[in-house]
Protein backbone atom coordinates (compact mmCIF):
# COMPACT_ATOMS: atom_id res chain seq x y z
CA UNK A 1 0.00 0.00 0.00
CA UNK A 2 0.85 3.20 -0.61
CA UNK A 3 0.77 6.32 1.37
CA UNK A 4 0.36 9.62 0.53
CA UNK A 5 1.39 12.10 3.12
CA UNK A 6 -0.73 15.38 2.63
CA UNK A 7 -0.69 18.16 5.04
CA UNK A 8 -3.28 16.99 7.39
CA UNK A 9 -1.08 14.19 8.52
CA UNK A 10 2.09 16.95 8.57
CA UNK A 11 -0.75 19.21 10.84
CA UNK A 12 -1.20 15.76 12.89
CA UNK A 13 2.63 15.74 13.73
CA UNK A 14 2.17 19.45 14.48
CA UNK A 15 -0.15 18.39 17.18
CA UNK A 16 1.40 15.70 18.50
CA UNK A 17 4.73 17.80 19.50
CA UNK A 18 2.17 20.16 21.08
CA UNK A 19 0.51 18.14 23.12
CA UNK A 20 3.10 15.40 24.13
CA UNK A 21 5.43 18.72 25.63
CA UNK A 22 6.19 16.11 28.55
CA UNK A 23 8.32 14.13 25.97
CA UNK A 24 11.77 13.82 26.65
CA UNK A 25 14.67 11.75 25.58
CA UNK A 26 17.11 9.65 27.11
CA UNK A 27 19.92 7.53 26.90
CA UNK A 28 17.69 4.55 28.11
CA UNK A 29 14.75 5.35 25.49
CA UNK A 30 11.51 8.06 25.05
CA UNK A 31 10.20 8.48 28.55
CA UNK A 32 6.86 10.42 28.34
CA UNK A 33 5.36 11.72 31.71
CA UNK A 34 1.70 11.13 31.33
CA UNK A 35 -1.48 12.36 32.87
CA UNK A 36 -4.99 11.55 32.05
CA UNK A 37 -6.06 14.68 30.26
CA UNK A 38 -2.78 14.42 28.11
CA UNK A 39 -2.86 10.73 27.59
CA UNK A 40 -6.20 11.18 26.27
CA UNK A 41 -5.67 13.96 23.85
CA UNK A 42 -2.41 12.33 22.81
CA UNK A 43 -4.41 9.21 22.15
CA UNK A 44 -7.22 10.97 20.63
CA UNK A 45 -4.45 12.77 18.13
CA UNK A 46 -2.92 9.60 17.06
CA UNK A 47 -6.26 7.96 16.68
CA UNK A 48 -7.33 10.92 14.36
CA UNK A 49 -4.01 10.57 12.29
CA UNK A 50 -3.91 7.22 11.66
CA UNK A 51 -7.28 7.68 10.13
CA UNK A 52 -6.00 10.53 7.89
CA UNK A 53 -3.30 8.15 6.68
CA UNK A 54 -6.03 5.81 6.35
CA UNK A 55 -8.30 7.78 4.15
CA UNK A 56 -5.06 9.03 2.12
CA UNK A 57 -4.05 5.76 0.65
CA UNK A 58 -4.14 6.01 -3.03
CA UNK A 59 -4.98 3.33 -5.64
CA UNK A 60 -2.10 2.03 -7.49
CA UNK A 61 -1.79 0.49 -11.03
CA UNK A 62 0.97 -2.09 -12.23
CA UNK A 63 1.71 -2.86 -15.37
CA UNK A 64 -0.12 -5.86 -16.62
CA UNK A 65 0.95 -6.49 -20.39
CA UNK A 66 3.26 -5.23 -23.29
CA UNK A 67 1.62 -5.55 -26.91
CA UNK A 68 3.31 -5.20 -29.68
CA UNK A 69 2.11 -2.70 -32.29
CA UNK A 70 5.26 -1.52 -34.38
CA UNK A 71 7.69 1.13 -35.35
CA UNK A 72 6.82 4.65 -34.31
CA UNK A 73 3.42 3.69 -32.44
CA UNK A 74 2.10 7.28 -31.95
CA UNK A 75 -1.12 8.18 -31.47
CA UNK A 76 -3.80 6.13 -29.33
CA UNK A 77 -7.34 6.80 -28.92
CA UNK A 78 -10.41 4.25 -26.87
CA UNK A 79 -14.05 3.77 -27.83
CA UNK A 80 -16.61 4.73 -25.46
CA UNK A 81 -17.26 1.73 -24.54
CA UNK A 82 -13.48 0.70 -23.54
CA UNK A 83 -13.56 -2.31 -26.50
CA UNK A 84 -10.91 -1.12 -28.74
CA UNK A 85 -8.19 0.81 -29.24
CA UNK A 86 -7.44 2.69 -32.73
CA UNK A 87 -2.81 2.94 -32.68
CA UNK A 88 -1.56 5.14 -35.34
CA UNK A 89 2.35 4.13 -36.87
CA UNK A 90 3.78 7.18 -37.74
CA UNK A 91 5.68 5.52 -40.64
CA UNK A 92 6.08 5.20 -44.20
CA UNK A 93 3.67 3.38 -45.69
CA UNK A 94 0.87 4.41 -43.28
CA UNK A 95 -0.40 1.85 -40.56
CA UNK A 96 -3.20 2.32 -38.02
CA UNK A 97 -4.29 -0.75 -36.09
CA UNK A 98 -7.48 -1.81 -34.12
CA UNK A 99 -6.80 -3.51 -31.38
CA UNK A 100 -9.53 -5.30 -28.91
CA UNK A 101 -8.91 -4.54 -25.22
CA UNK A 102 -10.62 -8.00 -24.23
CA UNK A 103 -7.80 -10.34 -26.30
CA UNK A 104 -5.24 -7.37 -27.96
CA UNK A 105 -5.87 -8.87 -30.95
CA UNK A 106 -4.67 -6.77 -33.61
CA UNK A 107 -6.15 -5.72 -36.75
CA UNK A 108 -4.07 -3.74 -39.30
CA UNK A 109 -5.18 -1.04 -41.30
CA UNK A 110 -3.45 -0.50 -44.42
CA UNK A 111 -4.27 3.57 -45.43
CA UNK A 112 -0.60 4.27 -47.49
CA UNK A 113 -3.30 4.59 -50.62
CA UNK A 114 -4.80 7.57 -49.06
CA UNK A 115 -1.56 9.22 -47.21
CA UNK A 116 1.21 8.08 -44.80
CA UNK A 117 2.69 9.30 -41.33
CA UNK A 118 -0.54 9.05 -39.13
CA UNK A 119 -0.19 11.04 -36.35
CA UNK A 120 -3.27 12.18 -34.25
CA UNK A 121 -6.58 9.92 -33.84
CA UNK A 122 -10.03 10.74 -32.08
CA UNK A 123 -13.42 8.55 -32.03
CA UNK A 124 -17.03 10.03 -32.83
CA UNK A 125 -18.72 10.01 -29.15
CA UNK A 126 -20.60 6.60 -30.51
CA UNK A 127 -18.04 4.49 -30.87
CA UNK A 128 -18.64 4.08 -34.72
CA UNK A 129 -15.60 5.70 -36.22
CA UNK A 130 -12.49 6.72 -36.01
CA UNK A 131 -10.36 9.71 -37.92
CA UNK A 132 -6.72 10.04 -38.15
CA UNK A 133 -4.68 12.95 -39.16
CA UNK A 134 -2.01 12.32 -41.43
CA UNK A 135 0.37 13.92 -43.63
CA UNK A 136 -2.17 16.10 -45.06
CA UNK A 137 -5.57 14.42 -45.06
CA UNK A 138 -7.91 12.97 -42.41
CA UNK A 139 -8.44 9.44 -42.75
CA UNK A 140 -12.40 7.97 -41.79
CA UNK A 141 -12.06 4.47 -40.86
CA UNK A 142 -15.20 2.21 -39.48
CA UNK A 143 -15.09 0.48 -36.39
CA UNK A 144 -17.74 -2.00 -37.01
CA UNK A 145 -16.02 -3.63 -39.77
CA UNK A 146 -12.38 -2.25 -39.81
CA UNK A 147 -12.37 -0.81 -43.43
CA UNK A 148 -11.83 3.05 -44.56
CA UNK A 149 -15.10 4.67 -45.40
CA UNK A 150 -13.51 8.07 -46.99
CA UNK A 151 -11.03 10.76 -46.24
CA UNK A 152 -10.69 14.76 -46.12
CA UNK A 153 -8.13 16.57 -48.09
CA UNK A 154 -6.92 20.20 -46.29
CA UNK A 155 -6.47 22.81 -48.92
CA UNK A 156 -2.99 23.41 -48.07
CA UNK A 157 -0.85 20.46 -49.03
CA UNK A 158 2.32 21.77 -47.44
CA UNK A 159 0.91 21.14 -44.24
CA UNK A 160 1.12 18.53 -41.45
CA UNK A 161 -1.63 17.55 -39.43
CA UNK A 162 -1.09 16.84 -35.83
CA UNK A 163 -4.24 17.04 -33.04
CA UNK A 164 -7.38 16.16 -33.55
CA UNK A 165 -10.86 16.04 -31.46
CA UNK A 166 -14.07 15.32 -31.89
CA UNK A 167 -16.73 17.85 -30.39
CA UNK A 168 -19.01 15.79 -27.86
CA UNK A 169 -21.93 16.40 -29.51
CA UNK A 170 -20.26 14.28 -32.61
CA UNK A 171 -21.04 16.71 -35.13
CA UNK A 172 -17.66 18.14 -35.96
CA UNK A 173 -14.33 17.05 -35.93
CA UNK A 174 -11.52 19.79 -35.59
CA UNK A 175 -7.64 19.87 -35.98
CA UNK A 176 -4.52 22.52 -36.30
CA UNK A 177 -4.72 23.53 -39.75
CA UNK A 178 -3.13 25.86 -42.32
CA UNK A 179 -5.41 28.52 -44.33
CA UNK A 180 -6.03 27.67 -47.95
CA UNK A 181 -2.98 29.79 -48.98
CA UNK A 182 -1.01 28.26 -46.55
CA UNK A 183 -0.83 31.56 -44.84
CA UNK A 184 -2.27 31.64 -41.72
CA UNK A 185 -2.57 28.83 -38.78
CA UNK A 186 -5.86 27.77 -37.43
CA UNK A 187 -8.78 25.49 -36.73
CA UNK A 188 -10.28 23.98 -39.84
CA UNK A 189 -13.78 21.91 -38.72
CA UNK A 190 -15.42 18.87 -41.12
CA UNK A 191 -18.33 16.47 -40.65
CA UNK A 192 -17.59 13.97 -38.10
CA UNK A 193 -19.96 11.55 -38.93
CA UNK A 194 -19.07 10.75 -43.12
CA UNK A 195 -16.35 11.91 -44.90
CA UNK A 196 -17.24 15.47 -46.79
CA UNK A 197 -15.41 18.09 -49.34
CA UNK A 198 -16.97 20.98 -47.03
CA UNK A 199 -14.86 22.75 -44.28
CA UNK A 200 -14.73 25.72 -42.64
CA UNK A 201 -11.49 27.57 -41.07
CA UNK A 202 -11.23 30.06 -37.76
CA UNK A 203 -7.93 31.85 -37.98
CA UNK A 204 -5.78 31.76 -35.29
CA UNK A 205 -3.04 34.45 -34.71
CA UNK A 206 0.13 33.03 -33.21
CA UNK A 207 3.45 32.81 -32.94
CA UNK A 208 3.97 29.48 -31.50
CA UNK A 209 2.70 25.81 -34.14
CA UNK A 210 -1.26 25.03 -33.14
CA UNK A 211 -0.14 21.39 -32.31
CA UNK A 212 -2.42 19.83 -29.74
CA UNK A 213 -6.15 20.28 -29.37
CA UNK A 214 -9.38 19.05 -26.79
CA UNK A 215 -12.79 20.05 -26.71
CA UNK A 216 -14.82 21.21 -23.81
CA UNK A 217 -17.69 19.07 -22.48
CA UNK A 218 -20.39 21.77 -23.60
CA UNK A 219 -18.90 21.89 -27.21
CA UNK A 220 -18.28 25.29 -27.10
CA UNK A 221 -14.62 26.03 -27.39
CA UNK A 222 -11.44 24.55 -28.46
CA UNK A 223 -8.47 24.20 -26.41
CA UNK A 224 -5.13 24.48 -28.60
CA UNK A 225 -1.54 24.15 -27.33
CA UNK A 226 1.10 26.08 -29.36
CA UNK A 227 3.92 23.78 -29.21
CA UNK A 228 6.28 26.66 -28.19
CA UNK A 229 7.21 30.21 -27.34
CA UNK A 230 3.32 31.35 -26.92
CA UNK A 231 0.29 30.71 -25.17
CA UNK A 232 -1.99 28.17 -25.47
CA UNK A 233 -5.57 29.41 -26.97
CA UNK A 234 -9.09 29.07 -25.79
CA UNK A 235 -10.94 29.12 -29.01
CA UNK A 236 -14.95 30.13 -28.95
CA UNK A 237 -16.28 27.66 -32.01
CA UNK A 238 -19.42 29.83 -32.58
CA UNK A 239 -17.98 33.39 -32.41
CA UNK A 240 -14.41 32.42 -33.46
CA UNK A 241 -13.09 34.82 -30.49
CA UNK A 242 -9.57 33.46 -29.51
CA UNK A 243 -8.59 34.01 -26.03
CA UNK A 244 -4.72 33.21 -24.39
CA UNK A 245 -3.96 30.81 -21.44
CA UNK A 246 -1.57 32.89 -19.49
CA UNK A 247 0.58 31.09 -17.10
CA UNK A 248 2.88 28.98 -19.97
CA UNK A 249 5.70 29.18 -22.16
CA UNK A 250 5.33 26.55 -24.48
CA UNK A 251 2.63 24.06 -25.00
CA UNK A 252 1.68 20.92 -26.06
CA UNK A 253 -0.33 17.77 -24.54
CA UNK A 254 -4.15 18.48 -23.19
CA UNK A 255 -7.31 17.28 -21.76
CA UNK A 256 -10.41 19.04 -20.97
CA UNK A 257 -12.19 17.76 -17.54
CA UNK A 258 -15.90 16.09 -17.95
CA UNK A 259 -17.56 17.90 -15.20
CA UNK A 260 -15.90 21.37 -14.59
CA UNK A 261 -14.74 24.44 -16.76
CA UNK A 262 -10.67 23.18 -16.14
CA UNK A 263 -8.07 21.46 -18.49
CA UNK A 264 -4.71 20.32 -17.81
CA UNK A 265 -2.18 21.68 -20.15
CA UNK A 266 1.24 20.14 -20.50
CA UNK A 267 4.25 22.32 -20.89
CA UNK A 268 7.33 23.28 -19.05
CA UNK A 269 5.19 21.20 -16.64
CA UNK A 270 1.81 19.86 -15.97
CA UNK A 271 -0.52 22.36 -14.80
CA UNK A 272 -4.13 22.48 -14.05
CA UNK A 273 -6.32 25.98 -15.58
CA UNK A 274 -9.28 27.18 -15.29
CA UNK A 275 -11.48 27.92 -18.40
CA UNK A 276 -13.22 30.66 -16.72
CA UNK A 277 -10.01 32.72 -16.15
CA UNK A 278 -7.76 31.01 -18.53
CA UNK A 279 -4.94 30.66 -16.20
CA UNK A 280 -2.92 28.10 -14.52
CA UNK A 281 -4.17 27.98 -11.22
CA UNK A 282 -1.93 24.91 -10.26
CA UNK A 283 1.11 23.39 -11.02
CA UNK A 284 0.97 19.72 -10.36
CA UNK A 285 3.81 18.09 -11.42
CA UNK A 286 7.30 19.00 -13.29
CA UNK A 287 6.85 16.73 -15.89
CA UNK A 288 8.26 17.21 -18.88
CA UNK A 289 6.71 16.32 -22.51
CA UNK A 290 6.52 17.28 -26.18
CA UNK A 291 3.64 14.52 -26.86
CA UNK A 292 0.39 15.31 -28.79
CA UNK A 293 -2.05 13.00 -26.73
CA UNK A 294 -0.02 13.02 -23.52
CA UNK A 295 -2.96 13.39 -21.02
CA UNK A 296 -6.06 11.23 -20.40
CA UNK A 297 -8.49 11.91 -17.69
CA UNK A 298 -11.36 9.61 -16.17
CA UNK A 299 -14.68 10.12 -16.41
CA UNK A 300 -15.61 10.90 -13.06
CA UNK A 301 -12.65 13.55 -13.10
CA UNK A 302 -10.70 11.58 -10.01
CA UNK A 303 -7.65 10.58 -11.95
CA UNK A 304 -5.14 11.76 -14.93
CA UNK A 305 -2.76 9.67 -16.96
CA UNK A 306 -0.34 11.68 -18.09
CA UNK A 307 2.74 10.59 -20.16
CA UNK A 308 6.55 12.41 -20.37
CA UNK A 309 9.43 11.87 -22.21
CA UNK A 310 11.05 10.42 -19.73
CA UNK A 311 8.05 8.96 -17.25
CA UNK A 312 4.49 8.55 -16.16
CA UNK A 313 2.27 10.16 -13.72
CA UNK A 314 -0.73 9.29 -12.35
CA UNK A 315 -2.27 12.66 -10.96
CA UNK A 316 -5.12 12.53 -7.64
CA UNK A 317 -7.18 15.34 -9.53
CA UNK A 318 -9.32 15.68 -6.09
CA UNK A 319 -5.73 16.43 -4.22
CA UNK A 320 -3.79 18.00 -7.10
CA UNK A 321 -0.87 15.57 -6.26
CA UNK A 322 1.02 12.88 -8.24
CA UNK A 323 0.27 9.57 -6.86
CA UNK A 324 2.74 7.28 -8.23
CA UNK A 325 5.31 7.35 -10.86
CA UNK A 326 6.45 4.93 -13.70
CA UNK A 327 10.30 5.55 -14.47
CA UNK A 328 9.53 4.82 -18.37
CA UNK A 329 8.36 7.48 -20.88
CA UNK A 330 5.84 7.30 -24.03
CA UNK A 331 4.44 8.88 -26.51
CA UNK A 332 0.36 9.33 -25.96
CA UNK A 333 -1.93 7.79 -23.59
CA UNK A 334 -6.15 6.73 -23.42
CA UNK A 335 -7.72 5.65 -20.43
CA UNK A 336 -10.74 3.26 -19.82
CA UNK A 337 -13.34 5.63 -18.62
CA UNK A 338 -13.67 4.09 -15.35
CA UNK A 339 -9.75 3.78 -14.76
CA UNK A 340 -9.47 0.50 -14.27
CA UNK A 341 -7.11 0.04 -17.36
CA UNK A 342 -4.96 2.57 -18.73
CA UNK A 343 -2.34 2.68 -22.36
CA UNK A 344 0.93 4.13 -23.20
CA UNK A 345 2.06 3.95 -26.66
CA UNK A 346 6.16 3.70 -26.98
CA UNK A 347 7.26 4.63 -30.22
CA UNK A 348 10.36 4.10 -29.46
CA UNK A 349 10.04 0.15 -28.56
CA UNK A 350 7.14 0.12 -30.74
CA UNK A 351 4.83 -0.86 -28.73
CA UNK A 352 1.49 -0.41 -26.13
CA UNK A 353 2.04 -0.90 -22.36
CA UNK A 354 -1.21 -1.87 -20.63
CA UNK A 355 -1.47 -0.48 -16.67
CA UNK A 356 -4.00 -2.28 -14.46
CA UNK A 357 -5.50 -1.10 -11.45
CA UNK A 358 -5.24 -2.56 -8.32
CA UNK A 359 -7.63 -3.06 -5.48
CA UNK A 360 -6.95 -1.28 -2.03
CA UNK A 361 -4.89 -3.87 -0.74
CA UNK A 362 -2.43 -3.74 -3.94
CA UNK A 363 -3.58 -6.93 -5.44
CA UNK A 364 -4.93 -7.02 -9.02
CA UNK A 365 -8.42 -6.94 -9.25
CA UNK A 366 -8.30 -10.29 -11.74
CA UNK A 367 -6.57 -12.72 -9.62
CA UNK A 368 -5.68 -14.86 -12.49
CA UNK A 369 -4.30 -11.81 -14.21
CA UNK A 370 -0.74 -12.80 -13.27
CA UNK A 371 -0.38 -16.20 -14.40
CA UNK A 372 1.07 -19.05 -12.39
CA UNK A 373 3.52 -20.86 -15.35
CA UNK A 374 4.70 -19.92 -18.81
CA UNK A 375 2.18 -20.74 -21.26
CA UNK A 376 2.46 -20.37 -25.04
CA UNK A 377 -0.73 -19.87 -26.89
CA UNK A 378 -2.04 -20.95 -30.32
CA UNK A 379 -1.58 -17.95 -33.32
CA UNK A 380 -4.66 -16.41 -34.30
CA UNK A 381 -5.80 -16.12 -37.08
CA UNK A 382 -4.51 -19.32 -38.32
CA UNK A 383 -4.49 -19.96 -41.22
CA UNK A 384 -3.40 -16.06 -42.01
CA UNK A 385 -2.91 -13.45 -44.37
CA UNK A 386 -0.45 -11.44 -44.18
CA UNK A 387 -0.42 -11.32 -40.07
CA UNK A 388 -1.31 -12.72 -37.15
CA UNK A 389 -0.83 -12.70 -33.27
CA UNK A 390 1.06 -14.45 -31.02
CA UNK A 391 0.55 -14.39 -27.25
CA UNK A 392 2.52 -15.87 -24.26
CA UNK A 393 2.27 -15.59 -20.34
CA UNK A 394 5.68 -15.01 -18.11
CA UNK A 395 4.57 -15.62 -14.23
CA UNK A 396 7.99 -13.45 -13.07
CA UNK A 397 10.26 -11.53 -15.07
CA UNK A 398 12.64 -13.29 -17.87
CA UNK A 399 14.31 -13.08 -20.65
CA UNK A 400 12.35 -14.03 -23.84
CA UNK A 401 13.41 -15.39 -27.24
CA UNK A 402 10.38 -15.38 -29.73
CA UNK A 403 11.66 -16.68 -33.59
CA UNK A 404 9.84 -17.67 -36.46
CA UNK A 405 11.19 -20.52 -38.44
CA UNK A 406 10.43 -22.31 -41.92
CA UNK A 407 10.47 -25.90 -43.03
CA UNK A 408 13.91 -25.73 -43.58
CA UNK A 409 14.67 -24.75 -39.97
CA UNK A 410 15.72 -21.25 -41.51
CA UNK A 411 15.24 -18.44 -38.93
CA UNK A 412 13.05 -15.59 -40.77
CA UNK A 413 12.20 -13.47 -38.06
CA UNK A 414 12.75 -12.66 -34.58
CA UNK A 415 9.67 -10.73 -32.91
CA UNK A 416 11.60 -10.85 -29.54
CA UNK A 417 14.78 -10.59 -27.94
CA UNK A 418 14.61 -9.09 -24.74
CA UNK A 419 13.59 -9.12 -20.82
CA UNK A 420 9.81 -8.95 -20.53
CA UNK A 421 7.61 -8.42 -17.13
CA UNK A 422 4.80 -10.85 -16.15
CA UNK A 423 1.58 -10.87 -17.66
CA UNK A 424 0.53 -11.42 -20.97
CA UNK A 425 2.20 -10.43 -24.33
CA UNK A 426 1.08 -10.23 -27.42
CA UNK A 427 3.14 -10.10 -30.37
CA UNK A 428 2.58 -9.26 -34.22
CA UNK A 429 3.90 -11.29 -36.63
CA UNK A 430 3.79 -9.76 -40.78
CA UNK A 431 4.72 -12.35 -43.02
CA UNK A 432 5.48 -9.31 -45.51
CA UNK A 433 6.70 -11.14 -48.79
CA UNK A 434 7.29 -14.86 -47.40
CA UNK A 435 5.35 -17.10 -49.69
CA UNK A 436 2.56 -19.33 -48.17
CA UNK A 437 3.08 -22.22 -46.38
CA UNK A 438 3.61 -24.04 -43.47
CA UNK A 439 6.13 -22.05 -40.86
CA UNK A 440 6.92 -22.60 -36.62
CA UNK A 441 7.43 -20.01 -33.99
CA UNK A 442 9.09 -21.19 -31.27
CA UNK A 443 9.38 -19.69 -27.56
CA UNK A 444 12.39 -19.84 -25.07
CA UNK A 445 12.05 -18.31 -21.73
CA UNK A 446 14.31 -19.23 -19.31
CA UNK A 447 14.48 -23.22 -19.37
CA UNK A 448 11.20 -22.98 -21.28
CA UNK A 449 11.12 -23.96 -24.45
CA UNK A 450 7.58 -24.47 -27.33
CA UNK A 451 7.29 -24.52 -30.57
CA UNK A 452 4.01 -24.28 -32.20
CA UNK A 453 3.17 -24.28 -35.99
CA UNK A 454 1.43 -21.79 -38.20
CA UNK A 455 0.28 -21.65 -41.54
CA UNK A 456 0.76 -18.81 -44.26
CA UNK A 457 -2.47 -18.68 -47.15
CA UNK A 458 -1.83 -16.16 -49.91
Amino acid sequence: MNLSFDSSQKRCVVARTLVAVTIHNSMKGVKLMKTSIGTMVLSTLTLLCMVDITVSAQVQWALDTVISTGAYSSGIAITPDGSKLVVTNNTNPGAVKVISTSNYAIYDINISSIENYPNGVTITPNGSTALVNTLHKTVFIDLSNNSIKGNFAAPCVGTTLYGIAVTPNGNNAIFPDLSSGCTQQGLRSINAPVPSASSSFIQVNTSGVLYGIAITPDSASAIVTTFTSDFPKKVNLSTFGVQNITGFNGSYGVATLHHSSEALIEGDSLKRVSLTTNTATKIISDIYSTALQGIAITADDKYAFVVGSFNKVVVDLVSNTVIQTFTAGGTSVATMSDGSKFFVTDSYNGTVRVYKKLNPSGVEDDHNSVPFAIALEQNYPNPFNPSTNISFTLPSKTFVLLKVFNLLGEEVATLVNEELPPGTHLHQWNAGAMPSGVYFYRLQAGSFTETKKLLLLR
